[in-house]
């Protein structure tokens, strides 16, 4: 007697769950880079509020693909690097880390 399952049912959705799991991926990427991206702009240093206002993002749009967080003004890899009492080093790892960080964890 015993248990039987039929994967058939299974084998011919893989197209399905795929595209589901595709989906849930994307929107989650897309989700972190817009968190990390709303992070590193709260958490800039400001002066003029130029450096902040800089700050672009690109969410991805497949999955598999990464978000991008731009900012482009000269000084930003000085700032970057905690050149700035407002923003100590590591300030942007910071803003990825509570991006990232799984709930309850």
């Amino acid at each position: 007697m015993g248990i039987r399952f039929n994967m058939d049912d299974l084998i011919r959705g893989r197209a399905e769950v795929k595209d589901m799991m595709d989906e849930v991926v994307l929107e989650t990427t897309k989700k972190i880079t817009l968190d990390v991206h709303a992070n590193v702009v709260r958490g800039s240093p400001v002066r003029d509020g130029t450096f902040r206002g800089a700050w672009e993002v690109e969410t991805p749009t497949k999955a598999g693909d990464s978000g991008k967080i731009i900012n482009t003004t000269v000084y930003g890899p000085q700032l970057a690097k905690g050149h700035s009492p407002q923003a100590p080093d590591g300030w942007i790892e910071n803003a990825i880390e509570a991006a990232t960080r799984l709930r309850g964890k």
